[in-house]
């Protein structure tokens, strides 16, 4: 298991990293830049869980991300329709949506956080987080 926030630290030593293969993406935070980091994470094959505190927020997250595939599609499928409707069912398929990321915690590879900017608050989670994730 991976965490990781905004900040990375640079003092890894070349012994102390190790080849992981990240499969399946965890993304806490379902605003702007949580779910742009789901639609790239989702583009390039990866599997997402999007994870907020609300139902309501999450959908409204789909359907920016499906909207931003879209203007993707104008451009990059201007003369074949049903391979860009095909591109944003194949990136959306990717996407899955949670309300309790504990529960998705033990199944993800990699955890990034996208939520607000309070230390206190990213602390707290980091810390309930740790005690479910895998090693």
């Amino acid at each position: 298991m991976a965490f990781f926030t905004h900040r990375v630290s640079r003092s890894f030593s070349s012994s102390a990293v190790r080849s992981v293969v990240i499969k399946n993406v965890m993304v806490i935070g379902g605003g702007q830049m949580g779910a742009g980091i789901a639609q790239v994470a989702a583009s390039t094959g990866h599997s997402v869980t999007l994870v907020d505190m609300s139902e309501d927020i999450l959908k409204k997250s789909v359907k920016g991300i499906e909207g931003s595939l879209k203007r993707v599609v104008k451009k990059k499928f201007a003369d074949k329709p049903e391979a860009g409707e095909e591109f944003v069912q194949k990136i959306l398929q990717n996407v899955s949506i949670c309300t309790d990321p504990a529960a998705a915690v033990p199944s993800s590879d990699l955890v990034l956080e996208a939520i607000v900017e309070n230390l206190k608050v990213k602390q707290d989670l980091f810390s309930r987080l740790d005690k479910l994730a895998p090693a």
